[in-house]
């Protein structure tokens, strides 16, 4: 990496939290504001990553195989939309708003009301090129409305407070919302399978309406919530330069190695999601109630973490906080693999407490990613001397919209791979064996996101807890540590 940059001047101003800035202090507010706009975000979200592949494959009836080429095609496009987002974010203005973010937030929110509901619209006996016509663009007006809110709500948190606590805490928050959100979600099961563990698909379009509703009350609720207090001058209008803001991102080594440790937490760790329902479906029975079970026992090793996340981070930094418990998930998966599970309780049992060890590794990850990503914007603007928060975020998001494309088709082709038939009955029709090797699957893939992350961590981001405290120092945001001992540090990790 390039360690030659030229020491810029701070362009960020943070306003004091006095009398004179007219603004109400960090608090409250701001931060369960910033958790229901993730709240609002996932419900649409965890819908269609939980049901979208079942009910494409099971319900109305694409091909396992079309149905991969679908979405990651329409993942790679999400994925170049988002950067081209953010740098129009970055590039332009909305007359008379005072708020860089907030109005396009605002503009997504409608669209998502009415998007969420209409991937799922409910045409099981009509042509395959129908089907598949229906899939792509109802997905794809989804996801132009979710990027439209997504996106400026990432970036938002860099504005609402610069001291890095203070952004732990708006990440954590983020990630309560988040929670909530998909906890809601994790019910649906009871209502979206029949006592035979089939998919009644007909009912996820009503059931996209309701929660569009709610979401839509929450977005509203987080730009009425939350303030922001660290001004950005604005930049001189300019076209967006797509070549320009991929060539910055090749060169913050930190959001490198965050993106790939997303990918490999979404695609290989947070498998479970995917293959929970197909195992619960075909081998331990139960897929209304069970699924629901086993996806709150994932949540919770992230909820054993929410009340010491400030402090964890406060004594070891971000990096080796989420680090150090990954050798957890990827001990834990490795046994997991040699484990028999029989279709009984006390298989049923193993399996859930196999799960909810591999997933407290990814615990802290889930909760400080965005605090992290914050580090990023600012490694990027003394690197460059442009903040581009939208950009920075807009390509974190870039490598997360691929990675959740890879993540609703890999599972589904790896089980198939050992014989799961997803258009078969799920207990009767599919041949002896497959469900013992679809158990052995999936934490093979859970050890995978593992080491990856792993790897990630200690080999590629190198943004440790001396490196982010002097960012923040040379941005202006602390006064404890010199300009030297930054160009140090950036020289000694880079």
């Amino acid at each position: 990496m390039d360690d030659n940059t030229t020491p810029v001047t701070p362009v960020t101003q943070v306003q004091e939290n006095s009398d004179k800035s007219g603004l109400p202090p960090f608090g409250w507010k701001d931060k369960i504001g910033y958790a229901l706009g993730d709240f609002g975000c996932n419900l649409s979200f965890a819908l269609i990553s939980a049901f979208m592949v079942d009910f494409y494959t099971q319900y109305i009836g694409i091909p396992s195989a079309a149905w991969a080429v679908i979405i990651i095609l329409t993942k790679v496009w999400d994925g170049v939309n988002d950067p081209i987002m953010g740098g129009i974010m970055d590039a332009a203005h909305i007359k008379r708003a005072k708020s860089k973010f907030k109005p396009w937030m605002s503009i997504g929110a409608i669209g998502l009301i009415v998007s969420g509901a209409l991937v799922f619209l409910p045409i099981p006996n009509a042509a395959t090129w129908v089907k598949i016509t229906v899939c792509v663009v109802t997905y794809l007006l989804w996801d132009i409305c979710y990027t439209l809110l997504n996106v400026p709500y990432g970036a938002l948190s860099s504005a609402i407070t610069g001291d890095p606590i203070e952004r732990t805490q708006l990440s954590t928050w983020r990630s309560i919302g988040a929670a909530i959100g998909g906890a809601l979600c994790v019910i649906l099961p009871l209502f979206v399978y029949d006592d035979n563990n089939n998919i009644i698909g007909g009912r996820l379009i009503w059931i996209g309406i309701i929660l569009g509703g709610i979401a839509y009350v929450a977005y509203m609720l987080c730009l009425k919530l939350t303030t922001e207090r660290v001004i950005v001058p604005k930049a001189e209008k300019q076209k967006f330069n797509y070549i320009k803001t991929i060539k910055g991102f090749l060169h913050n080594r930190p959001l490198l190695g965050l993106c790939l440790a997303s990918f490999a937490q979404i695609v290989f760790l947070m498998s479970c999601t995917q293959t929970a329902k197909w195992l619960f479906q075909v081998h331990f029975g139960n897929a209304d109630v069970m699924v629901t079970v086993a996806t709150v026992i994932a949540y919770l090793p992230m909820v054993f973490f929410i009340p010491f996340t400030s402090k964890i981070v406060k004594k070891f930094g971000t990096k080796l906080a989420v680090a150090a418990p990954l050798f957890l998930s990827l001990a834990a998966s490795l046994v997991m693999m040699f484990v028999p599970m029989p279709a009984t309780t006390g298989g049923t049992v193993t399996f859930i407490i196999g799960l909810m060890l591999v997933q407290t590794g990814g615990g802290l990850f889930s909760l400080l990613a965005w605090a992290m990503v914050n580090d990023c914007i600012d490694y990027q603007q003394i690197k460059t001397g442009s903040r581009d928060e939208g950009s920075v975020y807009a390509l974190y998001s870039l490598f997360r919209k691929i990675s959740q494309g890879v993540a609703l088709s890999l599972p589904l082709l790896c089980m198939e791979a050992v014989g799961y038939n997803a258009k078969a009955n799920p207990i009767t029709a599919q041949e002896a064996g497959v469900a013992e090797k679809m158990v052995t699957v999936s934490f093979v893939l859970m050890f995978v996101g593992a080491a990856l992350m792993l790897v990630a961590f200690f080999l590629v981001y190198n943004l440790g807890k001396k490196q982010v405290e002097a960012n923040s120092a040379l941005l202006g945001k602390t006064n404890d540590i010199s300009l030297t001992d930054v160009l140090s540090e950036n020289a000694d990790k880079d």
